[in-house]
């Protein structure tokens, strides 16, 4: 299986975090998103969006990093993406975090990384309130459980921990959400967690 691919990209980033979890060795390319590598007839021939990850398994090519997680845990039997109907609840979170979390972090991040030297206070504003509003869904939710859907480690704990790696240099306001502190501090501490963290 080969993984294009850039480390800099959180989407990416998780798909190696959750292959390192499985025991699963990919064969990568970086893809070099600041020479417009993405932009390649030939990578767009793969992926039409542009975007990293893509992954290559014989004749299936997948891009979106959530389905290319699900199909790297559906290869074996784990409880990532156990055969049950918490499936299901796992993909309610995937769901969530791409919907709600992330859209909130997208345009945080984009404010604090591209917009030089002006960024737009007000929508630096309206996202962080965003994120406090989601992540204290979240919050809530892990107040009894030690992971995101219960005692024991899934897809939805990489694709929503992916977004808290950033807390630090996108200023995340997460003050009082201890529930989070305590499965982030947890989680990022493994040796798969820790893959989560922008390098």
């Amino acid at each position: 299986m080969k993984l294009y691919t850039n480390l800099f990209s959180p989407n990416a980033r998780k798909v190696h975090a959750v292959a390192d979890e499985l025991g699963i060795e990919l064969e990568t390319q970086t893809v070099d998103l600041r020479a417009g590598e993405q932009r390649t007839p030939e990578y767009l021939a793969l992926n039409p969006n542009g975007k990293v990850p893509t992954l290559v398994d014989g004749d299936t090519v997948l891009w979106e990093s959530n389905a290319i997680m699900c199909y790297l845990a559906g290869k074996g039997d784990t409880d990532l993406w156990p055969k049950s109907a918490k499936r299901y609840d796992i993909l309610r979170w995937m769901f969530w975090e791409s919907n709600h979390l992330n859209n909130a972090l997208n345009r945080l991040f984009f404010q604090k990384f591209f917009a030089g030297d002006n960024p737009d206070q007000a929508l630096i504003e309206r996202a962080t309130k965003d994120f406090r509003k989601y992540a204290t869904v979240l919050d809530a939710n892990l107040a009894n459980n030690a992971y995101v859907t219960g005692d024991t480690l899934t897809l939805a704990d990489f694709t929503v921990g992916v977004s808290f790696g950033y807390a630090v240099p996108l200023e995340l306001p997460l003050e009082g959400l201890d529930n989070i502190n305590r499965w982030w501090t947890t989680f990022s501490a493994t040796k798969s967690g820790s893959i989560l963290l922008p390098g």
